[in-house]
């Protein structure tokens, strides 16, 4: 296969929804048939060793805990409220047990925050460390908020800082001392990522029309988003919410803060699109997490990035996914 995205369409043909599945493969989790005016939010994610962390430089407590944040982070993207967990982790002969120790004590340490009840799972080896975490969350049957509701006039949001942890991963990897405050920021985004579970209810509740959690880079999730909206996105550079990052360090690692943003992926944060009458009453923070207007629905397909010249003025190009994708060659 060429990419995820072909994987996934193929699938869709082969597993269409149905017998109780409301919303299939395809989104952020699936949904199901419940009772009593609930629906059933289920999704799950594998965290390999190697692929979506380091070993050599990620403690075990902040392995677990991302393997479970990034399945929270799905249930955040369509405003459910998680409940139960199902953890399986693969692991060398040789690891110690102070390692699975560590692993699961990060996997407590977020499911107590987040009031997720861990019910079972399952044990093995492998050559190097898997773990497959689903998760069951509930949301009030018609509200889950899916990608594909983004509608022409819509404004794009996103929250919080992109590229953050992507910048911390680029510092493990160069082995960059983590002096100051941003590096070291950096290095717990990529560590702890915080699912916005909170966040993405209320935006629920103000009437989102579509979001998606921004784990691949904002060029390729906002193009998961357009293409399952049939929309196409304007999108204004100046107006993304990057790292700043000083010209010394931007050097070192061969990155800008743009770039990261774009297409660097792990930042679990809410990329949602409104209404303009409910964009015009969002605050620029809820609960503590800063909210950033970066665009606006518009009619055709895929994404068009506005920015500046030379000269100061706006012109438009297409912009091309460029996210993570773990069947691309690197």
């Amino acid at each position: 296969m060429r990419s995820e995205a072909e994987w996934v369409r193929r699938l869709r043909r082969q597993f269409p929804p149905g017998g109780g599945v409301r919303v299939g493969i395809g989104d952020d989790a699936a949904l199901l048939a419940g009772d009593r005016g609930r629906e059933w939010v289920v999704t799950t994610d594998l965290l390999v060793e190697d692929v979506h962390f380091l070993r050599r430089a990620q403690p075990a407590q902040a392995v677990g805990w991302k393997a479970l944040a990034r399945s929270l982070s799905d249930l955040a993207a369509m405003g459910a409220r998680p409940r139960y967990a199902l953890i399986a982790l693969a692991v060398p002969v040789t690891t110690p047990t102070a390692w699975g120790d560590a692993f699961f004590s990060g996997v407590k340490t977020l499911a107590v925050r987040h009031r997720v009840r861990v019910a079972g799972g399952d044990l093995s080896v492998a050559p190097v460390v898997v773990a497959d975490v689903q998760v069951l969350g509930e949301v009030e049957a018609g509200r889950a908020v899916r990608r594909g509701g983004a509608r022409v006039g819509d404004a794009v949001f996103v929250s919080g800082t992109l590229g953050l942890s992507r910048l911390g991963l680029a510092c493990l990897r160069q082995r960059v001392g983590l002096v100051g405050p941003l590096l070291r920021r950096a290095v717990e985004a990529h560590f702890y990522p915080q699912p916005r579970l909170a966040l993405g209810r209320a935006l629920a509740r103000r009437g989102a029309t579509a979001m998606i959690d921004v784990s691949d880079g904002l060029s390729t999730d906002l193009g998961h988003l357009c293409e399952a909206s049939g929309v196409r996105a304007r999108l204004y550079r100046e107006r993304i919410p990057v790292v700043e990052l000083l010209a010394p360090l931007a050097g070192r690692l061969r990155t800008t803060g743009i770039e990261l943003a774009m297409n660097g992926g792990d930042d679990y944060e809410l990329l949602f699109t409104l209404p303009e009458r409910a964009a015009a009453r969002l605050p620029r923070q809820l609960g503590g997490v800063r909210l950033t207007r970066i665009g606006e629905i518009t009619r055709g397909r895929g994404i068009l990035l506005v920015e500046s010249d030379s000269r100061g003025r706006a012109r438009e190009r297409r912009l091309e996914p460029r996210g993570w994708d773990p069947f691309r060659r690197r």
